[in-house]
C-alpha cells in the first residue's frame, strides 16, 4: 500500500507565485510561528464554498487544503513572527535541550479549533504526522531553515490561498 503524503500549496495570485510545503513542515511553520507571537485570525472560506449545501459556517482553519482565503494582514503578521524566530534555530541539525515551553507535550496547543485538532488526531491515528512532539526550533534546524526563510519571502507577497 502506498501513502502519498499530502502536501499544501500556498498560491499568491496577483504574482502568480506558488510555494509547496508537506503537511509537517506547514503545521511546524504555524507552531513556530504562534510561539513568536502570531495570533491567527483565521482564514476566509474558499471562493467556491456553499455554506448552504455543507450546512456549516466556515472555522478558520489553515490545516487543511480547501482553498481558503488567508488575508494579508495575517500573512504579513505571520511573516513577521517567523522571520523573529530565525535567530532561535540552529543552522546545524541535531536534538536540542528544549526545556523552555516551546512545544506541545501530550496536548495540542489551545490556539486549534476543534476541527484542526480533529484533524491533526486523525493523522497521528494514520502514522502520518509523526513530528507532533518535535520542537518546531528543532524540527527546521539545518537544512530546513530554508524553508522558513522561503515561506518568509512568501507572505511578504500578501494574500494567498491554500490549495
Amino acid at each position: 500500500m502506498i501513502i502519498a503524503t499530502m502536501c499544501y500549496e500556498l498560491f499568491n495570485q496577483p504574482t502568480a507565485v506558488c510555494r509547496k510545503f508537506t503537511r509537517q513542515s506547514w503545521a511546524k511553520a504555524l507552531e513556530l510561528a504562534r510561539l513568536h507571537g502570531w495570533r491567527p485570525k483565521g482564514t476566509r472560506p474558499p471562493l467556491e464554498y456553499d455554506f448552504r449545501v455543507l450546512s456549516a459556517d466556515w472555522n478558520g482553519t489553515y490545516l487543511t487544503n480547501d482553498g481558503q482565503i488567508v488575508r494579508a494582514e495575517d500573512a504579513f503578521s505571520l511573516a513577521f513572527a517567523l522571520e523573529r524566530s530565525l535567530d532561535k534555530i540552529s543552522d546545524m541539525h541535531g536534538k536540542t535541550d528544549w526545556s523552555s515551553p516551546f512545544w506541545i507535550t501530550d496536548e495540542f496547543p489551545e490556539w486549534l479549533s476543534p476541527v484542526e485538532i480533529a484533524t491533526l488526531e486523525e493523522e497521528l491515528e494514520d502514522g502520518l504526522l509523526d513530528i507532533m512532539r518535535t520542537p518546531p526550533h528543532e524540527f527546521f534546524a539545518g537544512a530546513e531553515k530554508h524553508k522558513l526563510v522561503e515561506l518568509i519571502r512568501f507572505c511578504r507577497l500578501g494574500s494567498f490561498t491554500i490549495l
